[in-house]
């Protein structure tokens, strides 16, 4: 490697590298470090330096050079004065992180760019929270509401709901009788035949202590007929205790030893 790639002479600012060169075009930082090698390099404090010199310089082109020149005046990193022959003469302002307008620009523009984040980041977690405790709190209601029991819900399907629903359920626990869907299919085509509705077959059932329905049971009198209603048919038989002199005991005879006596 050439020694004359060493570094070896002028110095960049910190600055400019740190903070100024990420806004900086290509074209104005070319401008920049040609105006600083031509001054500082030569340890010099102006330099006259023509358009066609930058040009050459930089690669760069007649506009290029005049606006590139022109900002970084703006921006307080370069100043020029006209000479002889009104050729601009150039210098490095001194200035520090602060006296430059860019970087009170960029600093500024951060401040309020981390003052606009931490914000709008206060604000959307504030949003969260109410939006995550509102939701909570629909949710809570939601779950006070719909804390049915297994039963409920299917009962529900077949629009028995509220209190006779849980009259319902205590009525079959009584009867040692799950609630299922083929049982309230059950009820809900016998009471078609009946021409009731599901409610109502379930309401006379829970009054009449009967553990199903059946549309040819005796549903519509005040109390069931037994003949009827097989589930609680029993076997009719007499009285041990009364009836003696209507009962049949068949024929019998005297045997002769008694008729002698």
């Amino acid at each position: 490697m050439s020694s004359k790639f060493i570094p070896n002479s002028f110095q960049v600012p910190n600055a400019v590298v740190d903070q100024l060169m990420a806004e900086l075009s290509g074209a104005e930082l070319k401008i920049y470090l040609f105006v600083l090698r031509k001054t500082k390099g030569w340890n010099k404090e102006t330099d006259s330096i023509s358009v066609s010199q930058f040009m050459e310089a930089c690669n760069l082109s007649n506009r290029k050079v005049i606006d590139g020149c022109n900002h970084l005046v703006e921006l307080g990193l370069l100043e020029q004065k006209i000479g002889r022959n009104k050729v601009k003469i150039f210098s490095v302002k001194n200035y520090s992180c602060e006296e430059s307008s860019l970087v009170k620009k960029v600093h500024n523009s951060c401040e309020e760019s981390s003052l606009s984040v931490v914000k709008k980041v206060h604000t959307q977690n504030n949003n969260i929270k109410n939006t995550t405790k509102n939701t909570n709190n629909t949710l809570t209601g939601i779950n006070v509401r719909t804390k049915k029991s297994p039963a409920e819900l299917l009962l529900e399907q077949f629009g028995i709901t509220d209190r006779l629903a849980k009259d319902f359920i205590t009525h079959r626990n009584a009867c040692k009788a799950p609630i299922t869907e083929t049982a309230l299919k059950g009820y809900q085509r016998e009471a078609e035949k009946a021409g009731i509705s599901i409610q109502q077959a379930v309401e006379i059932a829970i009054e009449r202590g009967w553990r199903g329905f059946r549309a040819d049971w005796d549903w519509r009198s005040g109390s069931q007929n037994l003949a009827k209603n097989p589930l609680n048919q029993t076997a009719s038989k007499p009285s041990a205790h009364t009836g003696f002199a209507e009962r049949n005991y068949g024929q019998t005879s005297t045997p002769d030893w008694a008729e002698e006596v």
